[in-house]
């Protein structure tokens, strides 16, 4: 009983020392229109492991890239914070600047010229 305990023990920490190793990784950023130009001067230090640069996981990752998110999940509901601090009741009032469903809102030209640029196509 005690050896099987032992052992059970061995593997635990054995997969911490795993985890604790995994938690150290940094991920390089991902470049977007808004990158700033100051990150292509930055040395590249990301090694990635074997399985992350398998061809058909890149091939599917950039199939999955082409999938516009608002139409896959929906769009963006409104957010209500009293809904998500229940027992909060006082919520300073929001200015204009916060109310983006009038005339500030984003046309559907913007939004079909987000999308081409960002490479959607579905």
């Amino acid at each position: 009983m005690a050896a099987r305990l032992q052992s059970q023990l061995a593997k635990e920490r054995e997969n911490e020392k795993k985890a604790v190793a995994s938690e150290s990784i940094e991920l390089p950023d991902i470049n977007s229109e808004y990158s700033d130009s100051d990150d292509e001067d930055r040395p590249k230090n990301f090694n990635p492991p074997d399985w992350a640069q398998d061809g058909q996981l890149q091939h599917a990752l950039q199939l999955q890239s082409e999938f516009n998110p608002d139409v896959l999940f929906g769009a963006v509901r409104p957010l209500h914070l009293e809904d998500m601090f229940k027992k909060q009741h006082r919520f300073r009032a929001r200015t204009s600047s916060a109310n983006w469903s009038g005339t500030d809102r984003l046309t559907a030209m913007e939004e079909l010229d987000y999308a081409r640029r960002m490479g959607y196509k579905h």
